[in-house]
């Protein structure tokens, strides 16, 4: 009995010690780079030099939402249609003191993933800060927000936005 008792405490000690076994989670190499992200995201810096404002997502809920039926064009011919909710880009850049007009924003996502639209596109009424899609909140691995881009391919579409600087 004792024995048995040994060898069951040996087996669950290993077992919880090998990756894969007992409850430690082995990460994936793209897991590991996104570690953190969703809650790096909840806040945007607005740069409009040399003026600089942290955003929490959580504010751009009093902003009028908009909903855009969209297709998002991926560079490898996949085509996503859907509907996107959320706010006005040109909406969220004037609440935040950024005066129009301007020559471009550079967004930068959580990632590194850099874009740049110009001011044409970032005051369309359909380039929205969007936090929903088919009414639903964003997946996880996208962000809280993404940048939807509905009169564009999915270039524009920036997912784990960080930054927005205003480019003059």
């Amino acid at each position: 009995m004792r024995r048995n008792l040994l060898i069951a405490l040996c087996v669950l000690l290993l077992a919880t010690a090998l990756p894969g076994c007992g409850k430690q989670k082995v990460l994936l190499e793209s897991e590991k780079r996104l570690s953190g992200m969703y809650r790096a995201c909840q806040n945007i810096v607005i740069a409009d030099p040399p003026k600089t404002t942290r955003v929490a997502v959580s504010s751009f809920s009093p902003l009028q939402q908009q909903t855009v039926n969209a297709v998002l064009k991926r560079s490898n011919g996949m085509k996503i249609s859907g509907t996107w909710s959320g706010v006005k880009l040109s909406d969220v850049l004037a609440a935040n003191g950024v005066a129009t007009p301007f020559k471009e924003l550079k967004i930068t996502a959580y990632d590194g993933y850099v874009g740049r639209i110009s001011y044409d596109i970032a005051v369309m009424p359909d380039t929205i800060v969007a936090s929903r899609e088919s009414g639903k909140p964003l997946p996880r691995d996208e962000g809280p927000v993404r940048l939807v881009v509905a009169s564009q391919d999915g270039f524009y579409w920036i997912r784990m936005l960080t930054r927005i600087e205003v480019l003059r």
